[in-house]
Parts: C-alpha cells; sequence; structure tokens
C-alpha cells in the first residue's frame, strides 16, 4: 500500500493568499510587530509556528511563549472566518480526488501542512473537504516541515497497521519541494509553481497513472 500525504494551502484549497494575509495580521496584533519580512522563503522554517518564532526572536528579541502560540492560532482562526466562502475554494477537482484516494484500497491518505491545527480544519471544512478520520498534522505538532510530515506517516502507519512501500507528497511550493527530497519521499506539484506537476486535479486519470 501506498501513502499519499496532501499539504492544504495551494494543493487542495486555494487558500494561499487568505492565508497569508490573515497570517500576517495576526502577527502583528499578537506579537505587536508592525513591519516584519513577509518573503516567507527567507524564513528557515516556513510554518506559522516556525515563522512565527522567527519573528518573535528577529524583531522583538524574545522567544514567543505558549500563551502567544496559541493566542496567534485562534486570531488566525477568528481572522479567517471574517473572510467570504469563496476565499476558502478547492484547487479544481481536489475534492473528488481527494475522495477517490480515500475510498481506494490502494492508497493510505494523510494530510501534511505549516498551518496550525485550527486553521487547517477550518479551510479544509470551508472548502467541503471531508478528512474525518484522515490522519492530520500541522505546525501544531512540530516546527519543522519535514517533522510535521513524518507525524502524518506515523499516523497513518498508525491507522492502517502497517508500514508503507511508498510514500507520495502533493505540494505547491518549493518548501515542499526540499522538504520532500529530504525524506526521500515521491513528489508530486500541484499549481503550477513548481516543476513535476499538474495545475489542478482535473486530469485525474494521470495524475493517478503518476502513483500506480
Amino acid at each position: 500500500m501506498k501513502l499519499i500525504v496532501f499539504d492544504i494551502d495551494g494543493t487542495l484549497t486555494q487558500t494561499n493568499e487568505v492565508d497569508s494575509r490573515c497570517f500576517e495580521e495576526a502577527l502583528r496584533v499578537v506579537l505587536g510587530v508592525e513591519e516584519f519580512d513577509t518573503c516567507w522563503e527567507n524564513y528557515q522554517f516556513v510554518t506559522d509556528s516556525g515563522v512565527a518564532q522567527e519573528v518573535s526572536q528577529r524583531y522583538r528579541d524574545r522567544p514567543i511563549n505558549g500563551a502567544e502560540m496559541t493566542a496567534l492560532h485562534e486570531k488566525i482562526v477568528e481572522l479567517l472566518k471574517k473572510n467570504p466562502v469563496s476565499a476558502f475554494a478547492e484547487i479544481p477537482g481536489a475534492v473528488d480526488f481527494f475522495q477517490s484516494l480515500v475510498d481506494s484500497e490502494d492508497f493510505a491518505v494523510a494530510l501534511a501542512t505549516g498551518a496550525n491545527e485550527l486553521s487547517a480544519r477550518y479551510k479544509l471544512e470551508t472548502a467541503g473537504i471531508d478528512f474525518e478520520g484522515i490522519p492530520l498534522a500541522t505546525s501544531s505538532d512540530a516546527v519543522v516541515r519535514e517533522h510535521i510530515m513524518l507525524h502524518a506517516m506515523d499516523r497513518a502507519s498508525q491507522k492502517h497497521e502497517r508500514a508503507f512501500s511508498e510514500i507520495v507528497y502533493f505540494g505547491d511550493a518549493v518548501w515542499d519541494v526540499n522538504a520532500t527530497a529530504n525524506l526521500g519521499w515521491q513528489f508530486i506539484g500541484i499549481g503550477g509553481k513548481v516543476p513535476d506537476g499538474f495545475i489542478d486535479y482535473r486530469s485525474s486519470e494521470e495524475i493517478l497513472n503518476r502513483l500506480r
């Protein structure tokens, strides 16, 4: 059995823009930092927790504490909820493709995202993606993207009571490519910003052929 792990923002949902905007505003409100680098590629760990820690250390000269991190995650969701449902649309074909893998006996499915758990769940629910019972790992579990992905793998392995013959990660950004390579997993890009991939999931048979 192969394990298929999905990123969320930009991979299953068209939420990169709204997520970044709400994340930036939450950082300003919770950490009290008005000006900071919003080019995420410049951060060591491109996850909610990783960026928040670095912003706090770089611009406040102290680490973010647990209460602040919790407040940040809650503020992100509060801001997300102020946006229309249309801001959380699926990547075309994502809902059906995701469900087809969940229903298949050939694949196990998991989710691994650099977003925090509260925002990840809200975006999936609002986009109409049924993830009940699907192993989910987020930046609420770890700071480093590779560690988040390994949490997802471990939870999927526990659920299915087996190791996997191969692991494939669907992502949309350069940090997804790098993390997947570091783990020795296979990678399929979504959205057109990374090589070796697809614009969306409407070529479902072609994508499935890559997975077989």
